[in-house]
């Protein structure tokens, strides 16, 4: 009563979870480990199959299978419901009691189930294989040992069970002359052991897409099916041996190999995946063997091994397989001791226009900054037709190349590298002193078996370039901007600190300061020039000139015209002020006058005479260039005879401001009848000078009748 009760209580947890029973490879809710070491620890065991010749197109051919398993009774089997339990929980519910015991009978009940489902002739369906495509089978069936599992306690580990089994089976072929071998992969625990395939004599392994868990030798190798995370047939190609195809080339040379340098070979050994060759060389003159190297690659210097220019050496690369199959590949070339001959012709055009021929002979050729140095570089091979290869290469920049066959010619411009100072360095850095840049010139003239001419020079880049001038502005401790600009009586700081010189430090400069032709500094050291301050400007465009050379003359400049704005406001002036038409009463007069804004701000404004006023004008802001000129007139009738005063009055929104201005304090007006009364006085005057005048020409009778 007690055990039965133990029993239920046992099946009660695990159904719930409570405990912890090892499981199957393909629970999903095992644990981490088991999972991981699932072939390690719960299975283990060995497979191995083995097929004898002939195989031949269109017949059959015999074959051996042996299996022995040996398996974890924690882990649960197909044959029984609750394969989650293992098989020693499975036992005990479905074949016994469940009282938590597994007896003898039980154990029996278990092994005939397990003898039926293993009484198969389809070596496919039970785990082993197919042969071109068709199921390999055993007439008699298979031999099968079943080692049983233990009697005793549900719970106890670290048990086993398992089964030895052989068959002899029978294979099909079709009339391919590859064959096709499947080993299934359906998550069977037959499966979870490798399998070992060994192959007739004179077969091999030749190719599987599962090529990752193979391992082992062309005929006789082991598949780890628990390695395959497919659920397909794994399948394999085998064929009859064949020799490794030998493949070598040279990889330097033409027609000809160079007799005092290296000659390099290199070569493969094809053929099956599992096939590691065995690759040799051997080098032969006239028969005679001189060198043998056991490599993938052969490099050797003929010179060295008793050759002489116009022999041939007999290369010979060798492979030989796992079956001793031996394979070559020949190479019989001719060994060219004659090197080629070069000559150089290098300038190089300064900055400023100025040709120097440069000597080849020279290691060193010094050329100021941004030269362009020209390269005409001819070459020939006494030895032969063929042609000569030249190549220049630097360091200049990554990949740097220049080539041609028998002649090259090309021109580049050479210039300080980027280790000099520049706007990449900070500003304490970029003040510092560096070393003038040198480059890297390697020519390399070869004919066509490889004997070569190098040549190396360098190139010294002398300080060619003057000081990089980079001044920021400020007003006010604020940097100038379109938002910050100068105006009238403005004083500007000028501040040099990221400027630099390539190559001297900045102490060794010297500066000269021009505004409006004006030269405010010469000759100045760094540490008089570093802040400087120019003002106060006054309105207007003004010259800045900025002149610095450093230690070896070269001069670095920068001019441009810094424009000082009006101050903010509006500040008017008459120019000119006048009328058209007559003072007098009555009479129509056009007032009219020409001004000039001299302030930032726009305005509006209008010309009044006597009260009376004309329309608004706009009024523009000065500029940098020039005042707001702006003119204005009024058209008014006089109407009485008291002096006018003539006004211009204006206001402006932006400067919040407005005033007046007096173009005349007053002007006299005449009345309108002074106009005829002036007529008559006027006749009466001529009149009178005409008597006047006759009267002494003529005497005073000359007037009487």
């Amino acid at each position: 009563m007690t055990r039965r009760i133990l029993t239920i209580i046992i099946i009660f947890m695990m159904l719930f979870g409570g405990l912890a029973l090892p499981v199957n490879a393909d629970d999903p809710d095992g644990g981490d480990e088991n999972e991981e070491n699932y072939s390690e620890f719960l299975v283990d065991g060995y497979s191995t199959l083995t097929l004898f010749e002939p195989i031949e197109e269109n017949s059959t051919f015999d074959a051996t299978w042996e299996v022995r398993l040996i398996i974890s009774d924690q882990v649960g089997s197909d044959l029984l419901p609750n394969i989650e339990y293992g098989l020693r929980a499975q036992i005990d519910i479905n074949l016994g009691n469940s009282d938590g015991w597994i007896n003898r009978t039980e154990i029996e009940s278990f092994a005939d189930i397990f003898y039926q489902a293993r009484n198969w002739t389809n070596a496919e369906s039970a785990g082993c294989c197919a042969f071109d495509y068709t199921p390999m089978i055993t007439a008699n069936g298979s031999t099968i040992y079943i080692q049983e599992p233990n009697v005793g306690s549900i719970e106890d580990e670290n048990l086993t069970w398992g089964w030895i089994e052989s068959a002899n089976l029978v294979g099909s072929t079709d009339s391919r002359t590859t064959r096709l071998l499947d080993l299934p992969r359906v998550g069977a625990l037959i499966e979870e052991i490798p399998i070992r395939v060994i192959l007739p004599s004179g077969w091999e392994y030749r190719y599987s897409a599962m090529r990752e868990i193979i391992t082992g030798e062309p005929g006789n190798f082991t598949v780890d099916r628990a390695a395959s995370g497919a659920a397909t047939n794994i399948r394999i190609t085998i064929a009859e041996n064949q020799a490794p195809n030998a493949l070598g080339q040279r990889k330097t040379g033409g027609s000809m190999i160079p007799l005092s340098s290296v000659t390099t070979y290199f070569g493969e050994c094809e053929d099956g995946g599992l096939d590691a060759n065995e690759q040799w060389w051997t080098v032969s003159n006239n028969g005679t063997v001189v060198l043998t190297e056991f490599n993938e690659t052969l490099n050797f210097i003929p010179g060295n091994h008793g050759f002489i220019g116009g022999q041939v050496a007999s290369v010979v690369m060798h492979c030989k397989d796992w079956f001793n199959s031996i394979s070559t590949w020949y190479d019989n070339i001719v060994i060219d001791s004659v090197f080629p001959t070069w000559e150089a012709s290098i300038n190089f055009e300064s900055p400023n226009g100025e040709i120097t021929t440069l000597d080849p002979d020279l290691d060193v050729f010094e050329v100021p900054s941004d030269s362009y140095i020209s390269f005409s570089i001819s070459a020939d091979d006494p030895n032969s037709q063929s042609s000569t290869d030249i190549v220049l290469t630097s360091n200049k920049t990554e990949g740097y190349r220049h080539q041609a066959n028998n002649h090259l010619e090309f021109n580049d411009r050479f210039s300080q590298s980027g280790d000099v100072n520049g706007m990449h360095l900070n500003f304490t850095e970029r003040h510092l002193s560096r070393e003038k840049t040198t480059w890297s010139i390697h020519l390399d003239v070869s004919d066509n078996a490889g004997n070569t001419h190098s040549r190396d020079w360098i190139i010294l880049v002398l300080d060619g370039n003057g000081p990089t001038i980079v001044p920021d502005l400020f007003i006010d401790d604020v940097i100038i901007s379109s938002e910050n600009v100068v105006r009238n009586g403005d004083s500007v700081l000028f501040n040099f600190t990221p400027s630099y010189d390539d190559l001297d430090a900045i102490i060794d400069t010297s500066w000269t300061i021009t505004v409006d032709d004006i030269i405010l500094v010469e000759n100045a050291d760094w540490s008089e020039i570093e802040l400087f301050t120019i003002g106060p400007l006054a309105t207007g465009t003004h010259d800045i000139i900025l002149e610095a050379w450093d230690s070896s003359g070269n001069k670095g400049g920068l001019a441009f015209q810094l424009k000082s704005f009006p101050n903010f406001g509006v500040n008017i002036s008459v120019e000119t002020s006048s009328y058209a038409g007559k003072l007098i009463d009555g009479e129509i007069v056009v007032f009219m006058a020409t001004l000039q804004n001299h302030g930032a701000d726009p305005a509006s404004g209008r010309i009044c005479v006597g009260g009376v006023c004309g329309a608004y004008i706009g009024i523009p802001g000065a500029t940098p260039d020039s005042p707001g000129y702006f003119s204005a007139e009024i058209n008014t009738k006089i109407d009485g005879t008291q002096p006018l005063e003539v006004s211009f009055e204006w206001s402006s929104e932006s400067a919040d401001d407005e005033g007046t201005i007096i173009l005349e304090p007053g002007y006299l007006i005449e009345p309108a009848w002074q106009g005829p009364l002036q007529v008559v006085i006027g006749v009466f005057a001529i009149l009178a000078g005409i008597v006047y005048f006759a009267n002494r020409l003529w005497g005073a009778d000359s007037l009487r009748p």
